[in-house]
């Protein structure tokens, strides 16, 4: 009997390693990730400061080749940076001297994607993150909850089926941070992206993500998979801190956190 092959993972990482070598000395930043994110899943990597969650997503969006390992995209191995893959930064890059309108067309601009039927759909996405109003102002006139909104556009306006998001929020004061959270997560499954989140903040991860993996380090490796039940999964990240169980999950967390921490520094 013939089987159906299975339908590749969005994104996989399989035994990934990777090593920066200076004239002196060979740091190894991960080791062995092996690591599957399906289609339209949100995941979240944490762990301490080191430990190789933001060369996995260099990795991921092909501006760094690993070391080992195999990194594909739809079964497709990752050979460079592609317009299948947008990177979110916790620095917003908007140019002052271009309109936010300008600053959202760059990314179109830059990729040759720039058409009138894409102009709109760039627009209809600064509407729906109330932003339409203030399409010609400067980035200067506008707030940083705002500019971080705007960088998300620029990203998503060249339509990517996998968005890496680096600590997007982390600038931010609490409260624009939690709207700013509710509004990407929305959009993201609106629009049916997949995603992985690095983040600091646990609860966030917790909040947003469909699975959280918490690193260790020295050399970064995943130390455990923790799955979201589907009742603070499927809730805004502001409700789903109020769901039955999410305190329980956070403290699970946590622990898993010190355990990290503990290992890095009797290492």
């Amino acid at each position: 009997m013939n089987q159906t092959p299975s339908t590749p993972a969005k994104i996989e990482l399989g035994h990934v390693t990777h090593l920066y070598l200076s004239a002196t000395r060979a740091f190894m930043a991960v080791r062995d990730i092996n690591l599957r994110v399906e289609e339209g899943e949100f995941i979240c990597l944490v762990g301490p400061s080191g430990c190789g969650k933001t060369t996995l997503l260099s990795i991921m969006a092909g501006l760094e080749r690993p070391t080992a390992g195999k990194v594909l995209i739809d079964g497709n191995p990752v050979s460079g940076t592609s317009r299948q893959v947008g990177y979110m930064l916790q620095q917003d890059y908007l140019f002052n001297w271009r309109s936010i309108e300008d600053n959202v067309f760059l990314g179109l601009d830059i990729q040759g994607l720039r058409t009138k039927e894409n102009e709109a759909y760039a627009l209809h996405l600064l509407e729906e993150m109330e932003l339409i109003d203030v399409r010609k102002s400067s980035p200067m006139q506008l707030s940083g909850g705002m500019r971080q909104r705007v960088a998300l556009v620029r990203t998503l306006a060249c339509q990517p089926d996998v968005l890496l998001l680096d600590e997007p929020f982390s600038a931010l004061d609490y409260q624009t941070k939690l709207k700013l959270e509710d509004l990407i997560f929305t959009t993201l499954r609106r629009h049916k992206k997949t995603a992985v989140l690095v983040t600091h903040d646990l609860s966030e991860s917790i909040a947003m993500g469909d699975r959280v993996y918490v690193l260790s380090r020295n050399p970064g490796r995943i130390n455990s998979e923790v799955h979201i039940p589907a009742h603070i999964r499927n809730a805004i990240p502001f409700d789903a801190r109020n769901q039955d169980g999410f305190q329980d999950l956070f403290h699970h967390v946590w622990k898993e956190m010190e355990v990290v921490s503990d290992a890095a520094k009797g290492h």
